[in-house]
C-alpha cells in the first residue's frame, strides 16, 4: 500500500491517545532495564537534529505549522502515518534530541496492551537466569503476536517518508538535516500561496 506523509489533525477525543514508545530494552536476570534501543527512530534519525534544518524542511515541505504548541517548542506539526490511528508529532527543540522531537500517539488501548505484553514476557524470561531482550534491537523480528509490532512498523515507515528531500531550486532540495542534490525521490513543496493556507496562517496570527 502506497503511503505519503501529509498534515494531519488529531480525533476530537485526543484523550484516547496516548504517546506509543518503540524502545527495545534489554533486562538483567532480575528484570531491570540496563540498555535501551530505539529501533524505529534510532536507525532513521539518530539521536540528534539540527532544529533550524528540520523546521525549515518542515515549512517548505508541509507549509505553516498546523498544531499549537508551548513556550517550551518552536513549532509544533502533527502528521499522517500509514495507519489512521496512529500520529507522528514533530516539534523542533533547540536541543534537538530526536527522542524528544518525534514522537507517535496511538491508542491508549495499544499502550496497556504493549505493557502487558511486556510484563508478562519479563517475567517469563526472568525465570532463565540470563540477560534478554523483550523486544528485539532490530525491527524486523519483533513478535507479530506484540500488539506494538504493526504500530512500529507503521511509525517506520512514516519516518522514512520524512527523509524525502523536497525541492528548493532548479537543481538543489533539502532533507531534515540540510541541503542535498534533487533526486527522483524528492517532493514538491506546500503551495503557501493558496487562499486556504493565507487563511489558515491569518488565523494562527490572530490567536497568538
Amino acid at each position: 500500500m502506497s503511503f505519503r506523509m501529509r498534515l494531519a489533525s488529531l480525533p476530537a477525543d485526543v484523550a484516547a491517545l496516548e504517546v506509543l514508545q518503540f524502545m527495545a530494552h534489554c533486562h538483567d536476570r532480575r528484570g531491570r532495564v540496563t540498555r535501551s534501543f530505539d529501533p524505529v527512530r534510532g536507525p532513521v534519525l539518530g539521536a540528534e537534529v539540527e532544529y533550524g534544518a528540520l523546521f525549515a524542511y518542515l515549512f517548505r515541505r508541509f507549509g505553516y505549522p498546523n498544531a499549537g504548541w508551548d513556550f517550551n517548542r518552536l513549532a509544533r506539526y502533527s502528521l499522517a502515518t500509514p495507519r489512521d490511528d496512529l500520529f507522528l508529532i514533530v516539534e523542533p527543540t533547540i536541543a534537538g534530541l530526536t527522542s524528544q522531537v518525534f514522537s507517535f500517539m496511538g491508542p491508549a488501548s495499544v499502550h496497556s496492551a504493549a505493557e502487558a505484553y511486556r510484563r508478562a514476557r519479563v517475567t517469563a524470561q526472568s525465570e532463565g537466569g540470563n540477560a534478554f531482550w523483550v523486544r528485539d534491537q532490530e525491527l524486523r523480528r519483533w513478535d507479530a503476536r506484540d500488539p506494538l509490532t504493526p504500530y512500529a512498523q507503521a511509525a517506520a515507515r512514516a519516518l522514512d517518508d520524512l527523509l524525502k528531500p523536497v525541492w528548493l531550486d532548479e537543481e538543489g532540495a533539502i532533507d531534515i538535516f540540510g541541503g542535498v542534490p534533487r533526486t527522483s525521490r524528492s517532493v514538491r513543496p506546500a503551495n503557501l500561496g493558496s487562499p486556504q493556507v493565507r487563511g489558515a496562517a491569518s488565523r494562527h496570527s490572530g490567536a497568538s
